[in-house]
């Protein structure tokens, strides 16, 4: 079985949306001969963890190393998680962002001297075939490029956001340095990959579309039973607070169905608290706060309709592929909804509609037709077979 190097900061047992990607390539890579040696860092300072996700890397070895970024710093200072208060945690994650304005090429900077002695010697033991680097943050990418060098083998780099602080542009005096950064990831890079068309077309024009998706096996569970017609948006509210506000208020004009159900609309996942007083004045609206992988797969899967709201710049929220895992129906709405209306529109797998006015009869044309949106092709973005194309190309670059 052939080996490869997985750089990448965010794995488990750190939790939610930006593990995804890496944590499930690494579970399905050893059914199609690829072994993967993760080099990642010790636990940092982070808003939330699900340990459970670390049975998906029962067949990977992770190797952590230290590091001097904040996000590390600020974990040295704690002897346990559970000492910091939950208003500190999140007052400690947004001062750790904020470094990423004052640090290139991010905040993570402080991890490629000891990403970079450790990889070294992971290559020299283990002798891997091929680097698979995922950003962001870019550091990681960088020490994709410096292990290239070192083991002269194919280095696949693949951009889940276009910049390192997401898909948010980072300050306008950092932009110029970090597209030439990104040119260099491309020039030295075998295979460069992106999770969405938007991506790539920011990151040039030799990017592949490698989308996110979904894992079947996180679905063979039986869905959370949930009251009256349940509405269930999964993911944090920042930069679509308007849009939730709509949705919540639009829903108290439609009336209890045949069933005698009424709408009610379920939110898992954190918020500011400004939204989260408002929404609390809604008898319609139900605040679950953050839950693990396990129970939000639960819950989405005993919906009646998954709400998909977009971001500004955000060309597809990973959210919608598992979406489609579901196979619930969806209604997609908000900001830069045009590539996340395509793929629910291909699939068939729900409506779209772009202004407040139409949500209801949105709602009321699923909830009169579900099964209309549950049957459409998903194959694609399944995460096995998702798999098994990266390790086809890898064995090509080889």
């Amino acid at each position: 079985m052939r080996r490869v190097l997985v750089v990448s900061y965010y794995t488990p047992p750190l939790g939610l949306s930006g593990v995804m990607r890496v944590t499930k390539l690494c579970k399905f890579l050893p059914e199609f001969g690829w072994r993967p040696l993760v080099l990642t860092v010790k636990p940092a300072a982070y808003y939330y963890y699900d340990p459970e996700l670390l049975t998906d890397l029962k067949e990977v070895k992770v190797y952590r190393t230290e590091s001097i970024d904040p996000a590390r710093l600020l974990n040295r200072m704690r002897s346990g998680r559970s000492r910091l208060k939950p208003v500190l945690r999140n007052s400690l994650g947004k001062g750790v962002r904020l470094f990423n304005y004052f640090l290139f090429p991010d905040s993570k900077a402080g991890w490629f001297p000891f990403g970079s002695v450790a990889g070294r010697h992971i290559i020299d033991q283990e002798k891997p075939a091929a680097i698979f680097a995922t950003a962001p943050p870019f550091t990681a990418l960088l020490l994709g490029v410096r292990l290239k060098a070192h083991a002269h083998i194919p280095l696949v780099v693949d951009f889940r956001d276009p910049w390192p602080t997401g898909f948010v542009q980072p300050p306008s005096l950092q932009r110029p340095a970090l597209r030439e950064l990104r040119r260099y990831f491309v020039r030295h890079a075998d295979l460069v990959l992106a999770v969405n068309a938007g991506t790539a077309r920011q990151v040039g024009a030799e990017t592949v579309v490698l989308d996110n998706g979904f894992d079947p096996e996180d679905f063979q569970l039986p869905g959370t039973r949930l009251e009256g017609f349940s509405i269930v948006h999964v993911g944090n509210l920042w930069q679509n607070q308007k849009e939730i506000i709509a949705v919540a208020e639009a829903i108290q004009d439609i009336p209890a169905g045949a069933d005698g159900r009424l709408p009610l609309l379920y939110l898992a996942g954190r918020m500011d608290q400004i939204t989260r007083q408002e929404l609390k004045g809604n008898a319609r609206v139900r605040i679950l706060g953050t839950l693990s992988h396990k129970e939000v797969c639960g819950l989405m899967k005993g919906a009646d309709v998954l709400l998909y709201l977009g971001k500004p710049e955000q060309p597809v929220g990973i959210k919608l592929y598992e979406y489609l895992g579901a196979r619930r129906p969806i209604v997609v709405f908000g900001k830069d909804i045009n590539e996340a209306a395509g793929i629910v529109a291909d699939c068939g797998a729900g409506v779209t509609c772009f202004d407040s006015d139409s949500l209801c009869a949105s709602f009321e044309q699923i909830r009169t037709e579900p099964s209309r949106f549950t049957n459409g092709g998903r194959g694609r973005f399944n995460r096995r077979k998702q798999t098994r194309w990266l390790a086809e190309k890898m064995e090509s670059l080889i």
